[in-house]
Order: C-alpha cells, then structure tokens, then sequence
C-alpha cells in the first residue's frame, strides 16, 4: 500500500495481524528495505500485535525524493505516517538508522510514542564510525562506483562480530547473496549516509527525552560502540540497557533469534529479560577507551 504525506512523501507500508491488536511500528535501516517482515512480522502477528512495516524516503517503492535528507525530515515523515494511519501512541522498534529516527521522534513527537525499541543505534559516532560515514557520502556524491561483492565484503567486516566473519556455513550465503546486487547508489543511498552523518543530538536534549526506551547494544558493533548505546541508555531516566553477546552491528541477520527474544519479552512486559546469548551492563565487563 502506499500513502502520500503532508511531508511531500509517498511512502510504501504494509499492515499485518489482528485489526484490535496492539500497534507495533518496525523502523528500518539506513536505505535498508525492511528485513523486519521476515525476521519479526510473523512472531509479532502470531503474538497478536498489529505490525505496521514501511520503507523509509528513498528505498523503493518508496519515493525517492532528491536529497538533502535529514534525520529530523525522517522523524517528521513516521510521525506524519502515524497521523495519516490514526495509530496515536504506540510501540515501535528501530535498527540503526530507524533507532536514530526514533530517538529523534522521543526528542520532538514524544506524544507519538508508548515506548520504543532501539536497536544498534549510531548516535554518537567517534572518528573511526565518521570515517566510515565520510568514505560513503564522498563515494555516492562523486558517483564512484564499487562491485557489489567489494562492497559487500567490506561491509560485512564492520557489521558482523568475529564469530560470523570465521564461520563459514553464516558468511558464505552472505557473500553468495551479493554477486547478483546491483552497485549501490541513487537520491536514496546519498540522502540517508547524508543524514546519518549530520545527526548530532546534544546530550541536554537528549537527557530530556522521558519516554520509556529500550537501548540495544552489541558486543562486537564498530557502527554503533556498546559503550556509547550505554552512554545514551544513561542519560535518558525513562531508559534500560541490554547487550546482545558475540554479536556485530547486523543483529537482524546475525542473532535474529535474541533479537527476537529480546523484542518479545520487551513487548509482553515492558522490562527487559535477558535471553541466552546476551547480558545486563551490570555484568563485568572491559572499559573501552
């Protein structure tokens, strides 16, 4: 379905499960077609929610609007999508970039929001994370070109942990699925590594957000450190902190069965269990620098 906004936007979104159920809305990442439909629609239906999944501006069939594009012009879009839909305050769970959305969304629209899930959530990026994000605006704005398979492989070694990258029966479909793609590119590709670059929130503005907030944190994600996903959870009084173990920044593909776990539990309670393969902050751990 799709649906144009007040945000001079047509959005593509889909609606599952039961009309009377509660509204959960998944947020995905950066130019990044929702793999939640696959990964947590049918847990979330057959749990009774109502899941509502879209692609953000610029993922096709979503418009793609030329950019600039900001993280704020994100936000305003999902709360113009939540006024359109009537949905009112409801949960919602975002992955990296749409973990950004809504931690723009809790700062501006927190009327819009019951609680949210943020997963990997890149907020603070330090100089190995705006190196990352520089090499790709400065490659998409001057149209270089990288093989899919380069790109792909490049990639896989900051969005995956150790383990995933050494087992083969985990990477090699991975790598398979690549040689086919098509390079990246396009007003979406540059507008979102444009407005995941110039999104720096304040720690003020961030301490005032008080809606309740689940931050997820991974052990091994270079894109989002662990210790600045507990850094943001401090901040916020209406925030908790969970990690998931031996896990990259690529939760949803690498342990979609604790993302899941994580998730669900969140949903049923509104705390915060600890599924195998993750741990509390309040365990031991090292201190990064």
């Amino acid at each position: 379905m799709k649906i144009t906004l007040p945000t001079d936007v047509t959005l593509s979104y889909d609606i599952y499960g039961p009309e009377d159920g509660p509204v959960v809305v998944l947020v995905p990442g950066q130019h990044q077609a929702s793999l939640f439909e696959t990964m947590q629609v049918p847990q979330l239906t057959k749990a009774g929610y109502r899941v509502v999944t879209f692609d953000l501006r610029g993922v096709h069939p979503s418009e793609e609007t030329p950019p600039p594009y900001t993280v704020e012009l994100l936000g305003k879009d999902l709360a113009a999508l939540n006024e359109a839909l009537e949905l009112g305050p409801c949960t919602y769970i975002g992955y990296s970039v749409g973990a950004m959305i809504l931690l723009e969304l809790a700062m501006k629209r927190p009327d819009l929001i019951e609680r949210a899930a943020l997963i990997g959530v890149p907020w603070k990026p330090g100089k190995l994370q705006q190196a990352i994000q520089a090499e790709a605006v400065d490659r998409l704005r001057n149209g270089h070109k990288v093989p899919a398979l380069l790109e792909g492989a490049f990639r896989a070694m900051y969005l995956f942990g150790p383990r995933a990258l050494n087992r083969d029966q985990f990477i090699g479909p991975y790598l398979d699925g690549l040689a086919g793609l098509a390079e990246s590119g396009g007003h979406g590709a540059i507008g979102h590594a444009e407005a995941s670059t110039a999104f720096r929130p304040g720690d003020e503005e961030v301490a005032a957000v008080r809606v309740p907030l689940l931050v997820v944190g991974m052990e091994h994600d270079i894109v989002a450190p662990r210790h600045l996903s507990r850094e943001l959870a401090d901040l916020i009084p209406t925030a908790e902190y969970t990690e998931i173990r031996n896990c990259g920044h690529a939760s949803l593909l690498e342990k979609p069965t604790e993302v899941n776990a994580l998730v669900a539990d969140y949903l049923r309670s509104g705390k915060v269990g600890v599924p195998r393969g993750s741990r509390r902050p309040a365990e031991s751990r090292p201190e990064e620098n």
